[in-house]
């Protein structure tokens, strides 16, 4: 059920059939290599969140694409020297007032567990911080959050063995699919799941395939320049230290021989797992009596 696309009149129906569970899809505008768009992360949270509720119907509040966390507009001050188009930095603080205001209309709606949906690790510090300060002023719902694809779930070789494991249930795959699964599976995980790369990829393919552009998946490398590794190595945590690792916003190989079909099985995959949260939620009384009993986060 889209928010948007209820009446006034069918909001008393649609939170009872929810069970008073609304979904917000979450991602953000930056860069994604020079073979995906940059509003990446909010389509493919959207995608996924619409798929599950395919499976399990709960309410989804419409994506707000700019509603996430990026620095990378803030970091060249001079226009003039600006080379990094299409991202959208609000202020974090600015960012978290929304949050709460947007979460506490709609539990005036009356929704009482408002789940976030998050494909955009860039997001999950601030949602952390968020998740943890909504428990400082005393709220009548439960704010959660959780990942729109568990990434290793999607991995070349985790789908190959979930697709082994369940032929019946992706016919979409080809044996060419396979065949490229195969030459992927053994690489190593950050060589595959990284900003932009393999699973990235497969995800927009999976959702919307003609956003992908397969002659720019070599056009950057997205290998590491280890201009940070050294902060990174004694578990010093530094704001510019991913971006001064992967400057092309790409984090590891280009994803050469992904497909729609392969994107498609990473989309239900990832929505069959969501699916599973939301049943949960629904069933769920004892998170509203958590919140009742103000116990300290």
């Amino acid at each position: 059920m889209n928010w948007e696309l209820l009446r006034e009149d069918e909001f008393e129906g649609a939170i009872k059939r929810s069970k008073g569970v609304c979904v917000i899809p979450m991602g953000c505008l930056e860069k994604h290599g020079e073979h995906l768009p940059v509003g990446t992360d909010s389509i493919t949270a959207d995608a996924i969140v619409k798929e599950a509720c395919k499976i399990e119907d709960a309410v989804i509040f419409p994506v707000t694409h700019w509603l996430g966390t990026v620095m990378g507009a803030h970091a060249v001050k001079d226009p003039s020297e600006l080379k990094k188009y299409g991202f959208i930095g609000l202020n974090p603080h600015t960012l978290l007032t929304v949050l709460e205001e947007l979460c506490d209309e709609i539990a005036r709606n009356g929704f009482t567990k408002i789940l976030i949906v998050n494909a955009h690790g860039g997001n999950d510090s601030m949602l952390n911080f968020f998740k943890n300060s909504q428990c400082y002023n005393k709220k009548s719902y439960a704010t959660m959050w959780t990942d729109a694809c568990l990434f290793e779930t999607i991995s070349p070789k985790s789908l190959l063995e979930t697709i082994t494991a369940r032929k019946e249930d992706f016919s979409m795959i080809t044996p060419s699919d396979i065949e490229t699964l195969k030459q992927w599976q053994d690489k190593e995980d950050y060589l595959t799941l990284g900003h932009s790369g393999f699973s990235e990829t497969g995800l927009v393919y999976g959702s919307y395939p003609e956003l992908v552009e397969p002659k720019r998946f070599e056009k950057e490398s997205g290998l590491s320049t280890h201009r940070a590794d050294y902060l990174n190595k004694e578990k010093v945590r530094f704001g510019y230290s991913w971006s001064s690792n992967f400057p092309n916003h790409i984090n590891g190989l280009q994803p050469v021989g992904c497909t729609k079909t392969i994107g498609q099985a990473m989309i239900k995959i990832c929505a069959e797992r969501l699916a599973g949260v939301l049943k949960m939620l629904k069933a769920d009384e004892e998170v509203l009596k958590m919140v009742k009993d103000g116990i300290p986060c």
